[in-house]
């Protein structure tokens, strides 16, 4: 039973990879469906792109046929494009003079070329300014045609070749323009100008970037400094070390020495500040203690020593002298 399913399987996949491979080739190898002259082609382009060219240059005629609410959706959509492509061709070329005569005949020509199932026909327009291409694409229009030409045939009792004249000198045929494009046609002095322009642009946009980062770079120095909290503080309480001048500042007045029975010299006031904050640190009673006592020490018990704070005690240091036996 499983090998009954798998060969199933197997079968299902190969018809499916046959399928898509025979789609693929029907794509890619499209055939033109439709019969042309190479020398009608070129005329009825040429015809076409002309009248566009002078419809185009007048504006009020311009505007009719490319706004649907003024012509109330009697301009076809293929027209009102190729209109839009040649309305610009004077302002980009110069007045148009003439196309440049075509030899079907040259081997080497390239005028016509079928492209799948197009025909792609190319012609030179000579411009005051600048020489510009006009390439014209025919489609199949043979359904239409057919249509015409039998109605044509049935209503006048034509032959086909008459009603295929008929419907030539009203310039319909068994292919259609569907579009129109206009390209410049330049020389290799202009590709020239161009390539040169195109690369002195993009390595003015490449050092542009580069100078732009360099700068971007250069600024990275000062991100630590405005991120890193500590450094800032370091650098405030370097700033205030060098205000006060010194890592401490002790100011005591000294006592001159006085006669038995005058009164006492004004006491001495110390002020102590934190070396690392540079903030005063006088609202430590314990401390200012301490110190104070070891400066009246120092000074041999000569000088007097208070506390230049409110101070809730009254904190007063004293000497002390032993009897000395």
């Amino acid at each position: 039973m499983e090998k009954i399913i798998k060969k199933k399987l197997l079968l299902i996949v190969s018809m499916l990879a046959v399928t898509f491979a025979l789609a693929g080739c029907s794509s890619s190898d499209k055939k033109v469906e439709f019969d042309y002259d190479g020398n009608t082609l070129v005329q009825i382009a040429e015809t076409q792109a002309t009248n566009y060219m002078q419809i185009a240059q007048v504006e009020d005629v311009y505007n009719f046929y490319v706004d649907e609410e003024a012509n109330g959706g009697q301009v076809d959509e293929t027209t009102a494009d190729a209109l839009k492509v040649f309305s610009t061709i004077e302002s980009d070329y110069g007045k148009f003079q003439q196309f440049k005569p075509v030899n079907l005949e040259d081997e080497d020509d390239k005028t016509i070329q079928e492209v799948d199932d197009k025909v792609v026909v190319t012609l030179y327009a000579e411009c005051a300014e600048k020489e510009a291409i006009v390439k014209a694409t025919f489609v199949d229009n043979s359904v239409t045609y057919n249509f015409q030409k039998y109605s044509v045939m049935a209503q006048n009792k034509y032959s086909e070749e008459e009603a295929d004249q008929m419907l030539a000198s009203n310039g319909v045929y068994p292919y259609k323009i569907s579009e129109f494009e206009v390209a410049a046609n330049q020389t290799l002095k202009d590709k020239m100008k161009d390539a040169g322009a195109n690369t002195l642009i993009g390595m003015g946009i490449v050092f542009i970037a580069l100078i732009f980062i360099s700068f971007i770079i250069s600024l990275l120095k000062y991100v630590p400094a405005l991120l890193d909290k500590e450094t800032r503080e370091k650098r405030k309480a370097e700033k205030a070390k060098k205000a006060l001048g010194s890592v401490a500042t002790l100011n005591v007045d000294k006592e001159d020495e006085t006669p038995a029975g005058s009164a006492p010299a004004p006491a001495g006031i110390v002020d102590i500040v934190n070396t690392a904050t540079g903030e005063s640190v006088m609202n430590d009673s314990e401390l200012v203690a301490v110190i104070s006592a070891a400066v009246m020490a120092a000074q041999g018990g000569k000088t007097r020593v208070r506390v230049n704070y409110p101070s809730n005690d009254k904190l007063v240091v004293r000497p002390r002298k032993k009897n000395k036996r």
